[in-house]
């Protein structure tokens, strides 16, 4: 694309003008849109009193919605659940099988749809209870077992919407469909025997059908539409024989000349049942006592693809390209018992398969860590991994930043895992008292298994770029035994403020926490703390002028003469390496420290030096002047000291 707006078209004009939508901290979104235009969807995000106006646009900042009960007790039950170790040395979140049955009771009176998923997990993938079995003991019973489980569940599911269709019903056909499809098959019957309909009630109440009934069934369809008579047969009263037949997809009618024609329709679309009643019949009518659940889940998995319309879209949503989370847990059975391939997890539990928020991730990690378990190694990683970096920014956008740190650890790669916690820890250090026994730094090390360096690090990166507290920001790294970073920070910064401001002790103070630490940096800390120290010990025992004849003599007992001797060939070093390069407060500094060493000289100590070391001091020009003439006058004096004796 040309960088020369006059050969642009106008829409690329626009855009390259446009002010491009990016996210800020706790997940802020930062926009700029015309002046006239209103808020953002307040269905979405929430924008922010603050706004930068300027002609022609504004620049506005929004968030997203809060989410309710972003951490429940399901959630809570999950944690307590999980299982943290250490992997290469970054803690790592294992997340430990639970009952179903108790995540569904956690959730409680909480949102219908959730209690529906669990109590469904419960029913297909839980260990079935005492009394579950009632009296069936044999093994071999389990699939029939659940399959009753499951269809109690699925009747008490469809109950409410096959009510609102006997309600609208204009026959009484057409009402005991509605029963049917929630397997009411009782009132169906009730419906038919007060409509006088006896027969069809006599049959409606042998569902669902044998073998033999089926056939029998079907015999009779075929033969009105042999007779040609199928016309004069209701569609209502064509379903129900259907169903008796054991057929809840596709009614077929006849051709022929018009007085004959009989419609051909399906059965849902017909009667306006949802994916849920759609499912339903195939569980209840279509399959027989024996079979499994899988083989009702297989039927529907085929009819969809060939001439069943109804698909298993959520009820929050029109979009057919979603699937209702409820049927992606029953592909999922279906799957492991080698029915079906295998579907993807990761699209299973997406968020726009469960909620109508594109933002809410919770539920959808939640059935991530209770599924993980049941699949062999998922291809999906990447995926399921994006899915707890998302929960984790709506989790720390909302303030939840401990709960955030969890779903972290949950990540698959260990590196990725310990960016993203140290990045989370670095945004809320101040949150964190420096204490390890406090919470949440205790929280933190002693339950999420966090190394105590990661933290230290966090608040000394909060101390110098928030709190611009150096001093503060050296004492963390040194909890962190970060000795490399604390020991620039010395020397950059702290050490040449404190000579500066004549702050000794905080300088003292610093350098004792090095410690052992300064022997791990040996060769940075010649030409960086060693220098500090060596002044602390000129400044603190200046030299006495009964001391000046032991000096002379080269005592090694004496730390002045080493700090004196070292400063000597560390400062003009320090300034080869570096080419005379310093920060201007740094550069001061080592001015103030080599000054002090030739005050040092110049007052009669160390006459034995050579006297070009002395002049190699980084000084300036009226000082090695003033040192010079000091030195002279010196020498003058003792040579006039000795003739006089």
């Amino acid at each position: 694309m040309s960088d020369d707006s006059t050969s642009m078209r106008e829409d690329d004009r626009e855009w390259h003008a446009s002010f491009k939508p990016s996210w800020g901290p706790e997940a802020t979104l930062v926009y700029a849109i015309p002046s006239n235009v209103g808020s953002s969807d307040p269905a979405i995000l929430q924008d922010s009193n603050l706004r930068l106006v300027s002609e022609g646009r504004d620049v506005r900042f929004a968030r997203f919605i809060p989410t309710p009960s972003l951490t429940p007790n399901s959630l809570s039950l999950q944690k307590s659940r999980t299982v943290i170790t250490t992997e290469h040395g970054v803690p790592l979140a294992t997340p430990q099988q639970i009952p179903f049955r108790d995540l569904a009771a956690a959730v409680g009176s909480g949102p219908p749809m959730e209690k529906s998923a669990w109590t469904l997990a419960s029913i297909l993938f839980d260990e079935l209870q005492p009394g579950d079995l009632g009296s069936a003991r044999d093994p071999g019973y389990e699939h029939r077992i659940r399959k009753d489980l499951l269809s109690s569940f699925w009747s008490s599911l469809c109950a409410d919407n096959a009510q609102k269709a006997v309600t609208s019903a204009s026959s009484a056909e057409e009402r005991a469909i509605a029963h049917l499809t929630a397997n009411d098959i009782v009132k169906a019957c009730e419906v038919l025997i007060e409509a006088k309909d006896f027969h069809l009630a006599t049959l409606v109440a042998q569902l669902p059908a044998d073998q033999i009934m089926a056939e029998d069934m079907a015999g009779q369809i075929d033969e009105w539409r042999k007779l040609c008579v199928l016309s004069e047969v209701t569609e209502p009263i064509r379903a129900l024989y259907e169903l008796c037949a054991g057929k809840v997809g596709i009614c077929e009618g006849k051709k022929g000349p018009v007085e004959d024609q009989a419609k051909t329709f399906v059965i849902s679309q017909r009667f306006g049942l949802e994916w849920e009643r759609t499912f339903g019949l195939r569980l209840w009518y279509a399959t027989g006592a024996e079979e499994s659940i899988e083989a009702a889940v297989t039927q529907y998995y085929n009819d969809m693809r060939s001439d069943e319309p109804i698909k298993p879209i959520p009820a929050f949503t029109k979009d057919a390209s979603r699937e209702d989370i409820l049927w992606g847990l029953l592909t999922l059975f279906a799957a492991l018992k080698d029915a079906i391939s295998f579907p993807s997890l990761a699209d299973i539990i997406a968020p726009r398969n469960i909620i109508d928020d594109p933002a809410d991730f919770r539920f959808s990690f939640q059935l991530h860590n209770a599924l993980m378990h049941l699949l062999p190694t998922s291809t999906d990683q990447a995926k399921l991994d994006r899915l707890s970096h998302d929960f984790a920014t709506q989790l720390e956008s909302q303030g939840e930043w401990l709960w955030s740190i969890f779903v972290l650890l949950h990540l698959s790669d260990s590196e990725d895992r310990r960016k993203a916690i140290q990045n989370t820890l670095s945004c809320h250090a101040k949150s964190i008292a420096p204490d390890e026994t406090a919470f949440p730094f205790s929280h933190l090390i002693s339950d999420f298994k966090i190394p105590a360096r990661w933290i230290w690090e966090a608040k000394a990166l909060e101390a110098r770029s928030i709190s611009q507290d150096h001093v503060q920001e050296i004492t963390y790294l040194q909890n962190a035994n970060n000795w490399h970073e604390a020991h620039q920070t010395l020397c950059r910064t702290v050490g040449p403020q404190c000579i500066i401001e004549q702050d000794y002790d905080t300088l003292a103070k610093l350098l004792d926490g090095f410690g052992e630490g300064a022997s791990k940096i040996a060769e940075a800390w010649q030409y960086g703390g060693e220098i500090y120290e060596d002044f602390l010990d000129l400044i603190k025992s200046p030299l006495q002028a009964d001391e000046t004849e032991e000096a002379d003599r080269g005592s090694e007992k004496d730390p002045k003469a080493s700090a004196v001797e070292r400063l000597l060939d560390t400062l003009p070093s320090l300034v080869r390496e570096r080419q005379g390069q310093f920060a201007f407060e740094e550069g001061i500094a080592i001015r103030e420290i080599a000054s002090e060493v030739a005050s040092i000289i110049a007052k009669g100590g160390y006459k034995d030096l050579d006297a070009s070391r002395i002049l190699q001091l980084p000084l300036t020009d009226v000082q090695r002047r003033r040192l010079s003439a000091e030195m002279t006058l010196n020498r003058f004096r003792d040579a006039m000291r000795g003739s006089s004796r």
